[in-house]
């Protein structure tokens, strides 16, 4: 059974308000983000094997011994005054894990957002845009009617990645505004709205609590409905994660924590799992969202450019405030199971292109006032997507 609305709290919002708190959020924080707290310049040290360079901190030159002729050590002038440095032992630091670029608001392509990324100089991803923009994403989805009483549903999604120092650039906050339109066919049983909105300002934040845990936390607040609901106290709703990432080797990463989905019969449900990523290959062994992807030949990883395919589990669905033809307010909820296949392009300086197909099944609606779930027909999902 779905989740009630009647016991949330009366709050009306209408779209423009939830869009433009994230602007307004950004716009106002926009030259903290660009005159943000600037790294140390780093100095590799002088014996350190490469693969080690990419993601140590700032080290000041007195800090390693130099070698003269003969390999004699030559104790120098005076050293300067110690770093919080630590010399490299063969694999890199675990610096912070966070893709400043990939971290939508649930539960859009990536909920969990905890995939590593080798880090440039300055301590942040590759990628990484020196102002407060740092991406926009772009997405279009098909889920075909194939009976009478199945649901067809075409959705236009659009969001943009804003990035403050939170309180310095290396653990900024995230803040996504996000608008989503869904067009709905059917089922001819019921009085489903022709479509619904989603309006929502996202809000994001990683930080490091000790050499191999980092935690995350995330908040969305969101206004739900159709085109006659948003001021229904059901529209407005917030959700959000807790979760934290341990670094248990280079490759290797365990995640734990809950997540609140905003779905239909699953609300809040744990996240736990391993991840993994040797470079050429990717496993995210996490509910409820498990991935596997595989670096394809024609990539060039050093040149910025990627080519993944992946296979990939999601849970999909929503709440939203609805009227129905009698004129009376109701919410309206749905709900999915997704098994689908993809293909990605990342251009680090460029547009990153995916399209994705799927099978969809576990097909749940549900009236609140009626009180009873009905089962959809499965379908299949087309989905593709740009960022830049």
């Amino acid at each position: 059974m779905a989740t009630s609305n009647k016991h949330r709290p009366p709050c009306r919002l209408a779209t423009g308000a939830v869009v433009a708190v994230g602007f307004g959020l950004a716009a106002a924080c926009g030259n903290a983000f660009a005159q943000g707290v600037a790294p140390a310049p780093s100095t590799p040290w002088p014996n350190a094997p490469p693969s080690s360079l990419a993601g140590m901190a700032a080290v000041s030159p007195a800090a390693a011994p130099a070698r003269g002729v003969g390999g004699t050590a030559w104790t120098g002038p005076p050293a300067l005054p110690a770093t919080n440095a630590t010399p490299p032992v063969g694999r890199p630091l675990h610096d912070p894990a966070f893709r400043l670029a990939e971290a939508p608001s649930l539960p859009v392509a990536d909920p969990l957002g905890i995939e590593a990324q080798r880090q440039t100089q300055d301590g942040l991803p590759p990628g990484t845009r020196a102002g407060v923009f740092q991406k926009a994403h772009f997405v279009g989805s098909y889920l075909p009617r194939f009976e009478p009483d199945g649901l067809g549903i075409g959705g236009l999604d659009a969001s943009v990645v804003f990035g403050v120092p939170f309180p310095e650039r290396r653990s900024p906050l995230l803040i996504t505004p996000r608008y989503r339109l869904l067009l709905l066919d059917g089922p001819d049983f019921t009085d489903v709205p022709p479509r619904v909105h989603e309006a929502e300002v996202g809000l994001s934040h990683f930080r490091r609590i000790s050499e191999r845990w980092m935690f995350n936390s995330a908040v969305t607040l969101g206004a739900y409905a159709d085109d006659h609901s948003f001021d229904s106290s059901d529209a407005f709703r917030v959700t959000g994660r807790a979760l934290g990432i341990y670094d248990i080797t280079s490759r290797w990463k365990g995640v734990v924590g809950v997540v609140y989905l905003n779905r239909a019969g699953l609300s809040v449900v744990p996240a736990a799992g391993l991840t993994y990523d040797s470079g050429a290959f990717k496993m995210d062994l996490i509910f409820p969202r498990p991935r596997l992807a595989w670096l394809l030949p024609g990539s060039t990883p050093t040149a910025g450019d990627q080519r993944w395919f992946y296979v990939q589990g999601e849970i999909g669905g929503n709440i939203w405030a609805v009227q129905r033809a009698s004129g009376a307010g109701d919410a309206l909820s749905y709900g999915d199971a997704r098994v689908l296949i993809g293909y990605e392009r990342k251009l680090l300086a460029g547009v990153t292109r995916r399209v994705e197909l799927g099978y969809i099944f576990n097909r749940e609606l549900e009236f609140d006032s009626e009180g009873s779930v009905s089962e959809i027909d499965d379908t299949l999902l087309l989905r593709t997507g740009v960022t830049y």
